[in-house]
């Protein structure tokens, strides 16, 4: 099978296999917040953020780092792979031991601090199969972690379900998602071993050799963290967030738009974590075809862009009301907001692992440095005056800023400047599907999001935006 139409059918599987679970993991959340109400998933959102941030310091930049280090010629993959989990394995107990202690420090109820203790054994079992998502990539067998994931969130739903019913509470909606977590990571184990034979070793004079090469990148991924969830513990925090007469439901009300926008990054994470080995080959050996495969990936990134930030400008508040009830019609104008930063994060994770392909993680650290200090400015000047509404202009603002200087460290690097002829082509398209969902929104929602994807795509056919002859390279190649 070419390794093109592996791409494609990983991307086309994943994508719907991420779809599947996206929807299962927001029916959860609607019930969840139903169930909880603004403060009460406040408290659950708050947990999870908390323990998000630990979770991620304890990636050290290893799950980026497998990827590139296995996908090289001549690579001792065994090796890597091996070391690579052990030592996450090995980070993960340590952050989130420090998460649990460090939760009693801060002003919050009981009832959190006891929640992160709970969720931590999730997290555990989660990010150990986040770092197991290298071995797919490299493999092109992406399909197998979205199965993985898709079971495991339907566990999840089922108990969420079981145990609202029974009215159980909080600390046993966290127990689903240790449960769910558990499963997912099981799976996973299960099918990267059919890619690679590996298991745990302590190399620790190679363990150096990998902290030292990860050490920018964890950098930059935790630098990264500080404004993709700093937010979320900022307004939970009554001395910032002063205006607010309940800290804890604003963190419920930003919540709801916040997940919707983790859900949909995602897609673009998967894909160009599919092209990633490519990079990181072409990156080596062949530099002009490495700016052709980046103008396609930048292509294919701009042509979901446009319908994705324009459904979430139009139909926000009827998407908000689905998920969250009308007692989350508030994080109707937050959605609205960060639709521009999802379309921002599309482009940010092409630029961060066409960064890293290039070796250029170094200076790409002082980039994600620039924008912790730039995000926690703005965000301790924004939120005591606008709450949540100043959380999402400063989440806009600095994807913004670190967007730009990600794009400028990589033209400096390959001195390419990507074409804007499909930009221009999505962008015509897009305002025809901007008529169509503008002047219907009163509509069903879910005709209104199928109505569009076919009048924008359609259109953007007509106007070859997208040609025949690459539909067809992607099916016969």
């Amino acid at each position: 099978m070419a390794v093109i139409k592996k791409i494609a059918y990983n991307t086309v599987f994943s994508a719907g296999a991420r779809i599947i679970a996206v929807a299962l993991s927001l029916f959860s959340l609607g019930i969840i917040a139903r169930y909880l109400g603004k403060e009460g998933f406040g408290d659950y959102s708050l947990i999870l953020s908390f323990l998000y941030v630990f979770n991620i310091l304890a990636d050290l930049g290893l799950y980026s780092l497998m990827t590139r280090e296995i996908s090289r010629p001549g690579a001792d993959e065994n090796k890597i792979a091996s070391n690579i989990f052990t030592l996450r394995i090995v980070a993960l107990f340590i952050f989130l031991a420090l998460a649990v202690s460090l939760v009693w420090l801060f002003p919050y109820t009981e009832r959190v601090k006891l929640g992160v203790v709970i969720a931590s054994f999730g997290y555990l079992f989660l990010s150990a199969s986040q770092v197991l998502m290298g071995i797919f990539q490299k493999y092109l067998k992406i399909d197998r972690a979205g199965l993985a994931d898709i079971v495991g969130r339907l566990i999840q739903l089922g108990l969420v379900i079981i145990f609202i019913y029974f009215k159980l509470g909080l600390f046993w909606l966290l127990i689903s998602l240790n449960i769910s977590c558990i499963v997912n990571f099981v799976l996973n184990w299960i099918f990267a071993k059919k890619c690679l034979r590996f298991g745990l070793a302590f190399d620790f004079s190679f363990w150096k050799t990998i902290i030292k090469e990860a050490l920018p990148i964890a950098a930059s991924i935790v630098l990264t963290i500080v404004y993709f969830k700093f937010d979320t513990i900022f307004l939970s925090l009554g001395a910032i967030n002063r205006s607010s007469e309940n800290p804890m439901a604003d963190v419920g009300v930003y919540n709801i738009a916040y997940k919707i926008l983790e859900g949909l990054i995602f897609f673009p994470s998967m894909f160009v974590g599919l092209i990633m080995p490519i990079l990181s080959r072409l990156a080596v050996s062949d530099k002009e075809q490495f700016k052709r495969v980046f103008q396609k990936i930048f292509d294919v990134l701009i042509i979901f862009i446009v319908p994705v930030v324009i459904g979430l400008l139009v139909l926000s508040l009827p998407i908000v009301v689905l998920i969250g009830g009308r007692d989350f019609i508030d994080s109707a104008s937050v959605l609205k907001i960060l639709s521009i930063a999802v379309g921002l994060i599309f482009f940010g994770n092409l630029f961060g692992s066409s960064i890293i392909a290039l070796n250029k993680q170094k200076i790409g650290a002082y980039i994600y440095l620039s924008g912790m200090i730039f995000n926690i400015i703005t965000n301790l000047i924004f939120i005591p005056k606008y709450s949540y509404f100043g959380a999402a202009w400063t989440t806009v603002a600095t994807e913004l800023l670190v967007t730009i200087l990600m794009f400028w460290l990589i033209y400096k690097n390959i001195k390419y400047l990507p074409s804007l002829g499909v930009a221009t082509k999505s962008l015509l398209a897009g305002l025809i599907m901007f008529l169509f969902l503008y002047y219907l929104k009163g509509q069903n929602l879910f005709l209104l999001v199928g109505g569009g994807a076919i009048i924008y795509f359609t259109f953007l056919y007509l106007i070859k935006g997208i040609t025949k002859e690459e539909i067809n390279l992607l099916i016969k190649e």
